[in-house]
């Protein structure tokens, strides 16, 4: 019995210790496992490398065009009526006004060289044919019409390559490149593995590949990009 009341004792004057020192804030951190103490929180929103195409985006008015059809260029006129509205209307300068144009369904050809235009008939595929042969077109017109194509009305400085000299970015589906790729290979063109690194080893000069498109729209929105669909 003396035991049990000597042991009681040591207890309660134990526990009488540890609230003073929690009364007064001097209580210890209790010690943390080493394999989660050596664990670092993860970044709530990290910064993916995929996005670092939003980073240059830094004018004022900023918009992104949603263009899922070539539409004989007509998207891509939107997009220089908007650059230029701002620059005479309003006597802004590019830097001021950022514009975005989407690649996807079956705009993703348009960020491809002539080379992969003749190469996979993207003419064919798209069913657009070129009046001067009469036959499907084996060129990117959208990216550099010559003089006599029926591409936006004869406004030659809304191409792909006019558009990115104003500042405008394109920015190019993966996941839509692995459907063409998918569908060029069923059609007899090559292994996934081959048509897929030609495609990629032959886009246009500054069109940026992303992830996914859907998300790629999200991400500008975020980012405070309005947005315009292209029909």
């Amino acid at each position: 019995m003396p035991d049990f009341f000597s042991s009681l004792t040591r207890r309660r004057d134990f526990l009488s210790r540890v609230g003073a020192a929690v009364a007064l804030g001097l209580t210890a951190r209790l010690p943390v496992p080493a394999a989660l103490a050596a664990e670092t929180p993860p970044d709530p929103d990290p910064v993916d490398t995929a996005d670092k195409w939003l980073d240059g985006l830094k004018g004022k008015h900023r918009q992104l065009f949603d263009m899922p059809a070539p539409n004989s260029g007509i998207p891509q006129l939107h997009i220089r009526n908007y650059m230029v509205t701002y620059r005479e209307a309003y006597g802004l300068t590019e830097k001021d006004v950022n514009a975005v144009g989407t690649l996807y369904g079956t705009t993703t050809p348009l960020g491809f060289t002539d080379e992969m235009w003749e190469k996979y008939k993207f003419g064919a595929a798209l069913k657009i044919d070129d009046p001067a042969a009469n036959a499907p077109l084996v060129r990117n017109w959208f990216a550099h019409p010559k003089e006599g194509d029926p591409f936006a009305f004869g406004f030659f400085d809304s191409s792909i390559e006019a558009l990115q000299a104003k500042g405008v970015v394109f920015i190019l589906c993966n996941n839509a490149l692995n459907f063409w790729v998918g569908r060029l290979s069923k059609g007899g063109m090559g292994t996934t593995d081959e048509i897929r690194a030609d495609l990629l080893a032959h886009m246009l000069p500054k069109v940026v590949l992303v992830p996914g498109m859907v998300v790629a729209i999200n991400k500008a929105q975020e980012r405070g990009l309005s947005y315009m669909y292209l029909a």
